[in-house]
C-alpha cells in the first residue's frame, strides 16, 4: 500500500507547499483488511482554496475503488487540541515521503505501553508467558514486534503491532491496560 502511494504521489514530494503526506488508521495498524484509506496532507502554507484543489488532485491520483478519507491541515494546526486526528497521526502515522513513522519527523518515537499482570496465573503459566514474550530457543514476540521491556509487567510495543500484541494478551487471558505514548528522541 505504502509503495503504491509513493509511486502515485512522487510529484507531491517536490511540492514545497506540502510538508508531508501521512498514511494512518486501519491501513497501518496491522489489520488484514483495512476499512478504508486514511490520509492526511500536511501543508506548510497555502490558501484554503489551493489546499482543497491539491487534496482533490491527490484523491484522483490514488482512487482505486476503496473508501478514501483525506484530511488537509496546515503544519501549525497539527498541534492544536481541536484537531482530533492528531493523536492518530503522531502515534501510528507513516510518512508517504520517507516511509518512516511521522512521529520521528517531528522528533519523537511512538509506542503503545502495555501494563500487564500475571498475579492470577500459576507459576507454570507465568513461565510459559515469559517464554512467549522473551523467547526460549527462538525469538520471542517482543523482539518480533519491535518491543522493549520497560519493567516487570510493562512493555513498549511499536504501534504497528499493538493490535496484534493486545490480541495475544487477550488470548492468554492476561489482564492489561494499554496507553499510547510519544517518547522524545
Amino acid at each position: 500500500m505504502l509503495k503504491q502511494l509513493q509511486r502515485k504521489l512522487a510529484q507531491e514530494k517536490k511540492d514545497k507547499s506540502i510538508f508531508d503526506i501521512i498514511l494512518y488508521g486501519s491501513a497501518v495498524k496491522g489489520k488484514s483488511k483495512p476499512n478504508d484509506l486514511d490520509i492526511a496532507v500536511v501543508f506548510r502554507q497555502g490558501a484554503l482554496r489551493e489546499r482543497l484543489e491539491k487534496i482533490q488532485q491527490i484523491k484522483r491520483k490514488i482512487e482505486n475503488g476503496e473508501k478514501i478519507d483525506i484530511k488537509g491541515i496546515l503544519l501549525e494546526e497539527l498541534f492544536r487540541e481541536e484537531f482530533f486526528a492528531r493523536s492518530g497521526l503522531f502515534l501510528e502515522g507513516i510518512s508517504v515521503f520517507s516511509s518512516r513513522p511521522f512521529a520521528e519527523k517531528i522528533g519523537f518515537s511512538a509506542y503503545s505501553l502495555f501494563i500487564y499482570s500475571l498475579k492470577d496465573k500459576t507459576h507454570s503459566q507465568k513461565v510459559q508467558f515469559n517464554y512467549l514474550l522473551r523467547g526460549r530457543d527462538k525469538k520471542g514476540i517482543l523482539e518480533m514486534m519491535e518491543g522493549k521491556f520497560v519493567s516487570p509487567g510493562t512493555v513498549m510495543i511499536s504501534p504497528a503491532h499493538s493490535v496484534e500484541f493486545g490480541e495475544i494478551l487477550q488470548r492468554n487471558r492476561v489482564q492489561h491496560k494499554k496507553m499510547d505514548i510519544l517518547v522524545h528522541l
